[in-house]
């Protein structure tokens, strides 16, 4: 019986060691990097075939120009797969169980449904004219789809895999960004510098809310009571009271705001600025802005890691993912991807990847 227990701990030790990252739960990751023991960056990339195993932590990275996705491995820092996609696409969202992928093809008014295992694209489903922004509902049987060139929200029964209806936001109106927290869908509107508040089992505007110039990547903290909304044609981060649609705070960052993050304890945020070319790190509590890296081209999308010892972002304009150090706040790395990158979405089962 002894010998039988040991051996279970030989193959489940085996079986870390042989998966890496990608088989660690936080506490355990914590305990490691305590420990010293924290990945160098050195280890060589899995294979291409590897490349869809639904344990490995990634990064999916659409790239406009290429009209591709790149698979960029966390733990090592390489791109190891590709999926070809329709014309010029923007971001992507993962189901639940990190099995299927959805991205939206602005330029193709579809979106491709992937197989994450694979690496193919399934079915194309046809939606609005330029899609944009995406969300999936917690079920996973709904995705709401912005498409930029109308004032309709789009959405995808994922199961049919078909578009099941829309969404109209009113004459006029323009659909960019969402953010979803139980039944209210917010959409950024870019054009008329607006959100646009809905009631997904209504599919009704139940509050508009007034924003500066140019609103962008829409987010909502963990608790849903606050709205994110960074403001490219002012060069700010907004902060917005989700109940009454109050501004709370605006925070200079550099022109161009595009995208933000948020720390788990909701003390600070991360904002990317496209046409400044920086990242802002922000005191929330504060209310103020405490420093930016510069010189990170048409720094467009980003998203951190599991414990947010790092935050990755897109540069549109060099075709690399910078990889951001959280805690020193400098830019330790840059990952070549294809040309114009988009969005950034981290696949990662939970519980898998604490470390990553």
């Amino acid at each position: 019986m002894r010998n039988g227990k040991k051996m279970l701990a030989l193959g489940i030790a085996a079986a870390m060691l042989l998966g890496g990252c990608a088989m660690e739960t936080k506490e355990q990751a914590r305990a490691r990097l305590g420990a010293g023991g924290g990945n160098t960056g050195e280890a060589a990339a899995p294979a291409q075939t590897e490349a869809g195993k639904l344990t490995a932590v990634q990064f999916y990275v659409p790239s406009e120009k290429d009209n591709a996705l790149s698979v960029i491995d966390v733990p090592t820092g390489k791109v190891v797969g590709e999926v070809k996609l329709s014309e010029a696409p923007t971001t992507v969202v993962f189901s639940s169980t990190m099995r299927e992928a959805y991205a939206a093809n602005m330029n193709s008014s579809t979106v491709s449904i992937i197989n994450t295992q694979t690496l193919k694209v399934e079915k194309e489903v046809p939606v609005g004219p330029m899609p944009h922004g995406m969300v999936l509902s917690p079920d996973n049987k709904t995705l709401y789809v912005a498409a930029v060139a109308d004032q309709f929200v789009y959405l995808v029964d994922t199961k049919e895999r078909k578009e099941a209806g829309t969404i109209d936001l009113g004459t006029g109106a323009k659909t960019n960004y969402m953010s979803l927290f139980g039944d209210r869908l917010y959409v950024s509107d870019h054009e008329n510098n607006k959100v646009y508040v809905v009631n997904v089992k209504t599919k009704q505007t139940v509050l508009t809310i007034p924003t500066g110039k140019t609103p962008r990547a829409v987010k909502t903290s963990d608790d849903g009571k606050k709205l994110f909304v960074p403001v490219a044609g002012d060069g700010a981060l907004e902060v917005y009271n989700t109940e009454t649609g109050k501004q709370e705070a605006k925070i200079a960052v550099a022109p161009g705001a595009t995208d933000v993050v948020v720390a788990e304890d909701g003390q600070s945020a991360i904002v990317t600025s496209m046409e400044g070319s920086a990242v802002t790190f922000v005191d929330l509590a504060g209310g103020k802005q405490i420093q930016s890296i510069a010189d990170l081209a048409g720094a467009r999308h980003i998203a951190y890691n599991r414990q947010q010892t790092k935050a990755y972002v897109t540069l549109s304009g060099s075709g690399e993912v910078a990889v951001i150090d959280t805690q020193t706040r400098q830019a330790v790395q840059r990952i070549k991807v294809g040309a114009q990158p988009h969005g950034i979405t981290i696949k990662a089962l939970p519980g898998i990847g604490g470390s990553c």
